[in-house]
């Protein structure tokens, strides 16, 4: 057990679970039915850290680090989308948790779908902020993140980007706030990636984000929880920003026709890593939600 950022708050604390060849790192707090926090790339559970602290007494507070991201381990792995499910799946069983709420963004609302629809009697309820939920049409992304993007998916290019120059973290990923982070913020997101080697699982995502419908390996993959979201009664919720960045009116209008139960809420400014942005929006959505299941 250790002892997170303090931003969690006083009562939280770190755990790392033994999975398969290596550990998952989760920050805890409180007891009762489980509510989980996923993320994407390249942050970690510090990016739900606000939003943590403001569900105190609501529930058994987990925000996991994905495999090869935060304090979970690097494990010698390709860190495709079915490494990160199998590794998530196992830390789900480790803790065996049951009656989850599911609170996720970005890649990890395609990993905690895929796990819901295999497992429909654990989960209590869902809530997607910027999730990866369809592909995207390139023409509503940003022209330069096209260009990103392309330049990722060059052999070579992308590992010098990513890897050896580590543009990601140093030039995108800081590009995508409203305001920008404090130096402190930033560096706490940048430290679980010191040298080319331990990015490897930061240039996995924006190579395999689904735009124009490739790469067909993550389409394929965010198709295999569809049948569950268009049929399951549990309860879920979407966040909508202003302007947001992954959930494209296409998708949204996607959503609304298709997803069984959902109540589609806006929750204010902010682009994808929202969690910096509205914290206070997002643990009301859950609160919500929690009031609804």
């Amino acid at each position: 057990m250790t002892h997170p950022h303090q931003d969690f708050g006083p009562s939280a604390t770190g755990h790392d679970t033994p999975v398969l060849d290596s550990t998952i790192h989760h920050v805890e707090a409180g007891g009762g039915d489980p509510i989980v926090f996923l993320h994407g790339n390249p942050t970690s559970s510090f990016l739900w850290r606000h939003v943590f602290r403001r569900l105190d007494g609501q529930g058994r507070l987990l925000a996991a680090d994905l495999i090869g991201f935060g304090d979970s381990g690097k494990p010698g792995i390709d860190y495709d989308l079915d490494d990160h499910q199998r590794y998530l799946d196992a830390w789900f069983d480790a803790l065996e948790l049951t009656n989850v709420t599911l609170v996720l963004q970005d890649f990890g609302a395609a990993f905690g779908l895929n796990w819901a629809a295999r497992h429909p009697d654990r989960v209590r309820a869902v809530l997607l902020a910027e999730p990866v939920l369809r592909p995207i049409e390139s023409e509503s992304l940003p022209e330069q993140f096209v260009a990103t993007r392309s330049l990722v998916r060059t052999p070579g290019d992308g590992e010098k980007f990513v890897l050896d120059d580590d543009r990601f973290l140093t030039e995108l990923f800081p590009a995508t706030f409203l305001e920008p982070l404090d130096a402190d913020v930033l560096a706490e997101y940048r430290r679980p990636f010191p040298t080319p080697e331990s990015r490897k699982p930061v240039l996995y995502f924006p190579r395999n984000l689904p735009v124009d419908a490739e790469p067909k390996s993550t389409v394929d993959f965010l198709d295999g929880f569809v049948e569950w979201l268009r049929t399951s009664e549990t309860p879920k919720a979407l966040l909508t920003f202003e302007p947001g960045f992954l959930l494209t009116p296409a998708i949204r209008d996607w959503a609304e026709k298709t997803v069984r139960n959902l109540e589609i809420t806006p929750a204010g400014a902010g682009v994808h890593f929202v969690q910096e942005e509205q914290p206070a929006a997002i643990a009301e959505a859950v609160t919500s939600l929690l009031a609804r299941s």
